[in-house]
């Protein structure tokens, strides 16, 4: 009896122990987990620190991002009742886009035509060759004018279902006066305080996005974009681009879609850095978009690219719901200081020293 129950009594020490060693490793392993997440974080973002002469500069420049001149921009071009890039209306929308830039001071500001032909509706059979439009506003480089910046969005909207016609009615709110918002309002930030990049910053409203998987002839507004940039010897350094951003379902939401393209990563990690640093945005890596919008064709053209997007993909989208009542410009603002501060942090003043802010 007494050998069984010593036995029995190893035993059990010995399960205990192994339970122990188990029960250890398991909130070893637990502890550290959370460390080498924020480890990499934290990795991720020194890699992007500022120096303070940089840091007072960028929060300067996003302080001065105005939610109310974003929505005021957003509503303005619902205004035209419809941007279907086959609309009458399509050059009074890029002349109305020239004309903000001219206002907010940036004196380098053209309307780029191009033709493309569009079976429309699809495959009815009937082809469409129109005269398309981006809208370029340039702040030219004082060291190097032939690396250019590229922050854009496309202008033009559609809206489907029974018993609509874009021709006479597509807000397109979200889709995408949001994005072209964006880039007007940075532009005005940067004309209004003078920035002098060392190199190019374009500020583009492309055309002819919404169909640029169907158009049989021609470009899109990307695609002749980017054939005008190489024929003139120039090439892109960054491309951003804004599509859908100011949908936020609730206050508290505050997730952006990070679409990143293969080959960009330094991009996305910057994107990040500054992100945390400078808002409230939260966020999430994905790439399940990308062939959807003019970031495409940057990012196949071999330039460093990344793509914001709206977590919560707006239920409006292609409806007649798309209209500024739907949209929060508050979260559209943050958004906006990502890539205002992706520009700075990449193409600072010519005045700042580069050894002390890169």
């Amino acid at each position: 009896m007494g050998g069984r129950v010593y036995e029995r009594s190893e035993n059990v020490k010995t399960m205990l122990i192994l339970l122990l060693s188990c029960a250890l490793l398991v909130a070893t392993v637990s502890a550290q987990a959370p460390d080498d997440v924020l480890s990499n974080n934290h990795e991720k973002t020194e890699r992007w620190q500022v120096s303070p002469t940089l840091d007072s500069v960028i929060t300067d420049y996003l302080n001065a991002i105005n939610q109310d001149s974003i929505a005021s921009y957003m509503s303005q071009l619902v205004g035209f009742k419809t941007r279907f890039m086959l609309a009458e209306n399509r050059r009074d929308i890029a002349v109305w886009i020239e004309q903000k830039f001219s206002e907010f001071g940036l004196t380098d500001v053209v309307i780029d035509s191009f033709q493309n032909t569009l079976e429309y509706p699809p495959r009815s059979g009937q082809l469409h060759t129109t005269w398309q439009y981006n809208v370029v506003a340039a702040l030219k480089g004082t060291e190097c004018p032939d690396t250019v910046f590229v922050l854009g969005a496309h202008d033009d909207c559609f809206i489907m279902g029974p018993q609509v016609d874009p021709y006479s009615y597509s807000p397109g709110a979200n889709n995408n006066a949001s994005g072209v918002a964006v880039c007007l309002e940075i532009a005005r930030v940067m004309a209004q305080k003078s920035f002098k990049p060392r190199c190019t910053i374009n500020f583009v409203a492309f055309g002819a996005e919404e169909f640029m998987t169907m158009l049989s002839g021609g470009h899109t507004g990307s695609q002749h974009y980017i054939q005008r940039l190489k024929e003139s010897g120039q090439t892109v350094g960054l491309m951003i681009d804004n599509n859908q951003i100011s949908y936020r379902p609730s206050n508290d939401n505050w997730e952006l879609d990070f679409q990143n393209c293969p080959g960009s990563q330094w991009v996305t990690d910057l994107a990040h850095g500054l992100c945390e640093k400078y808002t409230k945005i939260v966020p999430v890596d994905t790439n399940d978009h990308i062939n959807y919008t003019d970031a495409y064709y940057f990012w196949s053209a071999g330039y460093p690219t990344i793509f914001f997007e709206e977590f919560h993909f707006c239920p409006h989208t292609f409806t007649d719901k798309d209209i500024p009542e739907n949209c929060d410009p508050v979260y559209c603002a943050e958004v906006a200081k990502i890539s205002c501060a992706m520009l700075l942090y990449s193409n600072h003043s010519a005045s700042t020293d580069s050894e002390e802010t890169e």
